[in-house]
């Protein structure tokens, strides 16, 4: 069985990465197929937000992501020594570059893991143009298109898009067919029952 999942989220949102791994699991047992929602949590000028220093947050993440990482197998930073938080308008611009070479799983991974797992600057060009060749691309064609804003105004879109026609109020938010799961799973099992019981509509 194929399923092809849409998925709403943001590189910065570290329940998106518990998501992707949870996905990453269940692989194995189904052919999950992801299409990417750009969805920036900060868009500028806005701002951005100091995650680091913010106490509320980290006890939150200890409370609510800590048990979902080791059931995932995760090792992230919660939340990663990056001050401010990054934008994530170029790294969703690269995912377009990424989708266009057949790459975009393989891209939107090596995003997420630099960010939570290695306290990478995912909102600077070189570390994206680095990280993007990690992902089996080419690095000056990748700088190159991000430099020219050639997905500029189809990313800028897209983020509309999902905050005001699909009515997105959380990432991520996953959508099979006519139905989305807001928020992502609580657990592999969770996940997998909510795939299956969707699959067939």
């Amino acid at each position: 069985m194929s399923i092809h999942l849409k998925i709403a989220s943001d590189f910065v949102c570290p329940y998106c990465y518990v998501l992707e791994a949870m996905i990453g699991q269940l692989r194995p047992e189904l052919e999950i197929e992801i299409e990417y929602l750009p969805f920036e949590l900060t868009e500028p000028p806005k701002p951005r937000v100091d995650t680091y220093n913010d106490p509320e947050r980290r006890k939150r993440y200890a409370e609510e992501l800590e048990p979902l990482c080791r059931q995932v197998g995760l090792n992230m930073c919660l939340p990663p020594n990056v001050v401010p938080r990054p934008y994530t308008r170029l790294a969703f611009q690269g995912l377009y570059f990424a989708r266009e070479q057949g790459l975009e799983e393989a891209y939107c991974y090596r995003i997420f893991r630099a960010y939570f797992e290695e306290e990478r600057d995912i909102g600077d060009l070189e570390e994206l143009a680095s990280l993007a060749a990690e992902a089996g691309l080419d690095q000056t064609a990748f700088r190159g298109a991000l430099e020219s804003g050639r997905w500029a105004d189809e990313e800028q879109e897209a983020v509309r898009h999902a905050k005001e026609d699909l009515k997105i109020q959380v990432v991520p938010t996953a959508f099979l067919g006519e139905n989305r799961l807001e928020g992502g799973a609580q657990s592999v099992q969770e996940l997998k029952d909510w795939l299956l019981a969707h699959a067939a509509e």
